[in-house]
């Protein structure tokens, strides 16, 4: 009597946790645009700033319960080993961190 009990909870487990952590179409679309919108701001960002182009590998858009920022980290375009990343919020779309190697910085 109680295997069925305990399958049964364990199923509804599963389940939950399946369907809790599936995102709908529109939160898809919605991180989409945010990272689109961002990783346009951080592309602007070391070109204005820095006077480089860069490319983004990698990104990750924080919960807004966390800290309402998206994070990219790539490279200086051409030169794959010198890394670059940035934090930018994805309320305002304003930069609030961005790293680059020393030799890149110019007097701001």
């Amino acid at each position: 009597m109680k295997s069925p009990r305990i399958l049964l909870i364990v199923f509804f487990s599963i389940l939950i946790v399946l369907v809790g952590g599936c995102k709908s179409k529109e939160e898809l679309r919605r991180e989409e645009e945010i990272r689109v919108k961002a990783e346009q701001v951080g592309v602007n960002h070391f070109k204005e700033n820095y006077n480089v182009d860069v490319v983004f590998l990698e990104y990750d858009i924080m919960p807004s319960f966390v800290s309402s920022t998206v994070w990219f980290k790539g490279y200086i375009e051409g030169k794959k080993d010198k890394e670059v990343s940035i934090y930018i919020s994805y309320i305002t779309f304003e930069v609030s961190t961005a790293s680059i190697p020393r030799e890149y910085m110019i007097n701001q």
